[in-house]
């Protein structure tokens, strides 16, 4: 995703950034189609965002609360992913060091179901 198109991600109060980065959102689960974009990691919510060829903004919001598991999935070191079980459906992202994610999200849902900051 070009510099001129980051994601418009706008912090909310009393919340801290614990990790950025870019990532692919799989919406169908498979490799076939991915949106490319940019995550963001905060001690209250996952935050997805990409921009669409129609020029429209692709985004998805998880709160910590609302994640029941967090796994990794794939090929070990070929197409590892990240998935995400919530009450809403399960969803699935690729990133380059999907294990470094992997760690930040499992502590911040720990963190936030004991009431702590994990910043």
């Amino acid at each position: 995703m070009s510099k001129a198109k980051r994601a418009k991600f706008r912090l909310r109060a009393e919340e801290t950034v614990i990790k950025r980065g870019m990532m692919d959102y799989l919406p169908t689960g498979r490799y076939a189609h991915f949106v490319p974009g940019d995550a963001v990691l905060t001690d209250a919510r996952f935050y997805f965002e990409a921009g669409l060829a129609a020029g429209e903004a692709y985004i998805v919001e998880i709160p910590l609360a609302g994640i029941y598991a967090v796994e990794k999935i794939g090929v070990p070191f070929l197409t590892r992913s990240l998935r995400i079980l919530t009450d809403r459906g399960d969803h699935r992202f690729n990133a380059l060091f999907v294990g470094r994610w992997y760690k930040a999200l499992r502590r911040a849902i720990s963190a936030a179901r004991a009431g702590k900051n994990v910043s």
